[in-house]
């Protein structure tokens, strides 16, 4: 027992020997002139040696052992407050050039690929040197001028259904299989990230991919003689089963499931900040868990919001929380909480926002209670962390759906939150306009942005995904005709437009 707790004592010291050198490094750094290369190549060594350091100590680890929780403030960064509350009696109109100066457009290639479907949007991922693309088909790598570079992973897809006219996915149990990657990735350096899933086998693994590495091949088609074999690129990062496949099995097997195609965009479900250790859900009381590779929990974290002594044989989504990677670090809010955390490996969850709702917010016992009223409660939407502004949506009276939108008892409001002077403003609009012009791109006349949670770059720039029939669409129309914004940079987004066919991939970074 004492050596269990000498080792304890050793591994608490070694990382915050770990932080303190850091630290330094970072210090010495601000004396020094970098170039954004040199910059780049010094973070990455940072990070390697911080892997380096994490791998020993959890090597060191009593068999079975787990770190305590920690929720504690950082007392020289104290989570900033976002006073919801006290802001409702007050709205500001606001346009884009409120809160960015410049737009960039980025014409993505069309993959070579015929078979590969070019209905859907693409989501973004921008690294150091690459610019990836992803959604239900698969992963793509492209260059940062938009060239595309080679495909990471087709998917195989069947009982899939998708409507885009009303957004939604529908899977159909009978026939459903996916092999192939997550739309959801993240990068280190040059190494890309993703989470690929066999539901015939059963897999379920990180991979990990050098996309400087040009000597690569994919392995396009699934082989029902060798289910194994993974079709996309890289390496195994993590096997999230631990070597026990178990073939994916549906309680109803002759039932459906449909979802919307943001919500499938916005899932988060593991990441890996590091090469040591993995983050996931957990169930019960437990909200979230940080693994070793080997599949040993280092920590797990109490889910405060429970549901108690309920019997009724239903419950309604109403506050589903929000999970987003940015810069490497994960960050999430957990259903019916106000609290963003960031997590921090081995044992850490930091607050860094703090929604104040006052007595407008809901508890879950009663926002799960199809019975029970949701008037005069608030229910935070989306949240998209930007480089200087937290962008954020919720609800009052009611949760978001098809049919409380049919009877507008829903109403939804936008607001901005500014991370230099603490101030929140809620945008002045209709609430029951569900699909608002928000904001006014005054810059360039383009398409109106409001930022999603999903599409933030990692220097906090906003990304939007567009198809050339929109912007096409857009510039015949009034808004963009009655633009205040110069007649020069009106013309260059024309001058583009002209250029575009109808599902064409745009990427716009606005800064």
């Amino acid at each position: 027992m004492k050596n269990h707790i000498l080792v304890i004592l050793l591994l608490s010291a070694l990382f915050a020997c770990q932080n303190n050198k850091l630290k330094n490094n970072e210090k010495a750094l601000a004396q020094k002139i970098l170039s954004e290369e040199e910059q780049i190549a010094l973070k990455e060594s940072i990070r390697l040696e911080k892997e380096k350091i994490g791998a020993d100590s959890i090597a060191k680890l009593p068999k079975g052992f787990q770190f305590k929780e920690i929720r504690s403030v950082d007392v020289n960064h104290p989570p900033k407050i976002i006073d919801i509350a006290n802001s409702l009696d007050t709205s500001k109109e606001m346009k884009l050039s409120d809160v960015a100066s410049d737009i960039e457009y980025i014409k993505m290639q069309a993959i070579p690929d015929s078979t590969v479907a070019r209905d859907l949007k693409l989501k973004y991922h921008i690294m150091d040197k690459y610019i990836v693309a992803s959604n239900l088909y698969g992963i793509h790598l492209y260059s940062k001028k938009g060239a595309y570079i080679r495909s990471v992973v087709k998917n195989k897809l069947t009982g899939v259904e998708i409507e885009l006219d009303k957004n939604i996915v529908s899977y159909y149990y009978s026939d459903y299989t996916h092999v192939g990657g997550s739309i959801n990735v993240w990068s280190r350096g040059n190494n890309l990230f993703y989470n690929y899933q066999n539901s015939i086998t059963g897999q379920n693994m990180i991979m990990e991919l050098d996309c400087s590495n040009q000597q690569m091949a994919l392995n396009l088609a699934f082989d029902p003689e060798n289910p194994n074999a993974i079709t996309g690129l890289g390496k195994v990062c993590v096997d999230l089963n631990h070597g026990i496949n178990k073939p994916e099995k549906f309680l109803y097997p002759n039932g459906a499931f449909g979802s919307y195609i943001d919500d499938l965009q916005r899932d988060f479900s593991v990441f890996n900040p590091d090469k040591n250790t993995y983050i996931t859900n957990l169930t019960d009381d437990k909200m979230l868990g940080i693994l070793n590779t080997k599949g040993d929990t280092l920590a797990s974290f109490r889910k405060l919001e429970q549901v108690k002594n309920y019997t009724k044989r239903s419950m309604r989504g109403t506050d589903f929380g929000t999970k987003y990677e940015k810069a490497g670090h994960f960050f999430f809010r957990t259903d019916f909480n106000d609290t963003i955390f960031q997590v921090i490996p081995p044992n850490i969850i930091r607050p860094v926002y703090v929604l104040n709702l006052a007595q407008y917010k809901l508890n879950k016992q009663t926002g799960v209670d199809p019975d029970a009223s949701l008037k005069g409660k608030i229910i935070p939407m989306d949240w998209a962390d930007a480089k200087d502004h937290i962008f954020l949506t919720f609800s009052i009276d009611n949760y978001d759906s098809p049919k409380n939108r049919s009877t507008h008892s829903v109403k939804i409001y936008h607001a901005v939150f500014s991370k230099n002077n603490d101030h929140l403003n809620i945008i002045k609009a209709n609430p029951t306009d569900y699909r608002p012009h928000l904001l006014e791109n005054d810059i360039d006349g383009g398409l109106a942005v409001w930022p999603l949670c999903y599409m933030i770059g990692k220097k906090g720039e906003v990304l939007v995904s567009l198809k050339g029939k929109e912007l096409k669409d857009h510039i015949k129309s009034a808004l963009y005709k009655n633009s205040s914004a110069s007649i020069e940079k009106k013309e260059r987004l024309k001058l583009l437009t002209n250029s575009l066919f109808d599902q064409d991939d745009v990427l716009m970074i606005v800064n």
